[in-house]
């Protein structure tokens, strides 16, 4: 008996420490706007120029994912709203694609400079906030899973740096205050947020998408920004405020915010993609969770300049044991930058896009083609279940976020 335990772990050691072949490398996009573009009477065309449905030209141009971002209500036509990501989402699948659910928990984008709770959650408090989040993932991920759509991961909250649910967007001076901040999820010390009020949300949103699919891969995002040496302080924090997730993602516009001359542009981008996986490398070594990059993006004029850094950064990250993915964001988007809706922040005025003004796909794509190592025709029901390495304690027993003491996760033993 205790030789077959022995031999036993000594086996489950040994599958820890082996790459999961289930981890396929994914090569996506965030094409969210692709409902609104096509009925503002856009359309999309391959390389030939033939038109060609959205999906389908994702996948041609060597994608296997989409993500998909969902609002509460949204005040925009619907769009991102249930029914709106549900359809999109059912399309996804239909091509082959995996499913990325990116959850803002707002009627509007969610980033680090708003958080704004939805219009009708306004006046709630955090035990009523964390039901209403619990409630709201439960409502969207039962919509898929009637739709036949299992999602392979769940972004829990988009780009929390800050926190979640503790701003209020005032439409008519097109702006946000830190109303509720005290109250509910706010993290950064200078706005007086509490760790432990922003766990319990992320935790119900955690919670709900498990509870409706078990084997879900759930996200805890954050974006990066330039020069930043790491992010340790905050998964620091959130987990010893009580904090769940299964993957980190990030968000990395290599480019910067700023235009310049492409060559200057080029040369910048390809040092942040270094700075990158120092960052990465950080937070792996001292989480042990699996990261993927959800966001990131080039100006769509530098073409060749973009091919290169997306390229670079591609290879890069399939160098590593721990990076499982790239997402872009919003690649669809072409005839960019109209200045009347700029104040909705529609899809007419993005400008890190990556097609052309003719609706075609740009070479910036060309870094989305499968690499050898991508390994995507492997892939089985039992591996793909395991959205993250598998831990066991000593003892050779399954271990999950909430056990206690040294586990073993990837072949490598941690305190947790």
């Amino acid at each position: 008996m205790k030789f077959s335990r022995l031999l036993l772990f000594s086996l489950l050691l040994q599958a820890a420490a082996l790459p999961s072949l289930a981890q396929r490398f994914a090569r996506g996009a965030d094409i969210s706007w692709s409902t609104e573009m096509l009925a503002d009477g856009k359309k999309f065309y391959d390389s030939d120029g033939k038109e060609t449905d959205i999906n389908a030209l994702m996948r041609a141009c060597g994608m296997n994912a989409i993500r998909l971002r969902v609002w509460v209500e949204p005040t925009l036509g619907g769009w991102c709203g249930t029914d709106d990501v549900v359809a999109k989402a059912v399309a996804a699948r239909g091509a082959g694609m995996d499913v990325l659910i990116d959850f803002h928990y707002s009627d509007f984008f969610a980033d680090p400079s708003r958080q704004s709770i939805p219009a009708a959650w306004t006046g709630k408090n955090l035990t009523e906030l964390a039901s209403l989040v619990r409630e709201h993932t439960t409502e969207v991920l039962t919509a898929l899973r009637t739709a036949g759509v299992e999602p392979r991961w769940v972004q829990v909250g988009n780009e929390t740096r800050s926190g979640m649910l503790y701003s209020q967007y005032n439409a008519a001076a097109h702006n946000w205050s830190d109303a509720q901040n005290m109250a509910t999820g706010c993290t950064l010390a200078q706005k007086g947020g509490s760790w432990a009020n922003f766990a319990t949300l992320s935790n119900a949103g955690y919670d709900a998408a498990k509870a409706v699919f078990p084997n879900v891969c759930c996200i805890s995002h954050l974006d990066t920004q330039q020069g930043e040496a790491d992010l340790n302080w905050w998964f620091d924090a959130f987990r010893q405020a009580g904090g769940k997730c299964d993957m980190i993602g990030l968000s990395h516009y290599p480019m910067g915010w700023n235009a310049m001359g492409e060559g200057q542009a080029t040369t910048d981008a390809l040092a942040r993609n270094a700075a990158l996986m120092g960052l990465a490398r950080r937070l792996y070594d001292a989480y042990a969770l699996p990261i993927m990059i959800v966001e990131t993006g080039v100006y769509c004029e530098y073409v060749d300049g973009g091919k290169e850094v997306m390229s670079d950064l591609f290879s890069q990250c399939r160098q590593t044991n721990f990076i499982n993915g790239i997402f872009y964001w919003e690649p669809e988007q072409y005839n960019w930058w109209k200045p009347a809706v700029y104040q909705t922040i529609g899809w007419g005025n993005y400008n890190m896009c990556a097609f052309l003004h003719d609706g075609r796909p740009s070479a910036i794509l060309d870094a989305f083609q499968p690499a050898p190592s991508d390994a995507d025709g492997i892939r089985s029901a039992e591996l793909d279940a395991q959205p993250t390495p598998r831990s066991y304690d000593l003892a050779g027993r399954n271990a999950t976020p909430q056990t206690k003491g040294i586990i073993v996760r990837a072949g490598k033993k941690i305190w947790q």
